[in-house]
């Protein structure tokens, strides 16, 4: 017998595999691969080494929100 929580980790799994194969398949159309740590290291220090991850994640949430447009109601 299948539980609820077994259902929905095969789900999730199926959703994992196929937005995994998107990625790939749009990653494949672009051209884009993956960097190299040479080219990471190039990049310099994008994290600040004193910085926690919630800190860093908060800076590049708010990047992203300064360039999106809204409507407002």
């Amino acid at each position: 017998m299948t539980t609820k929580d077994q259902t929905f980790d095969e789900e999730l799994k199926e959703r994992q595999i196929r937005a995994r194969e998107k990625l790939l398949r749009l990653a494949e159309e672009q051209g884009v691969k993956p960097m190299t740590w040479e080219q990471l290291k190039a990049m310099g220090d994008l994290w600040l080494a004193d910085e926690s991850i919630d800190d860093f994640l908060a800076t590049l949430r708010m990047w992203r929100n300064e360039e999106k447009v809204r409507d407002l109601p």
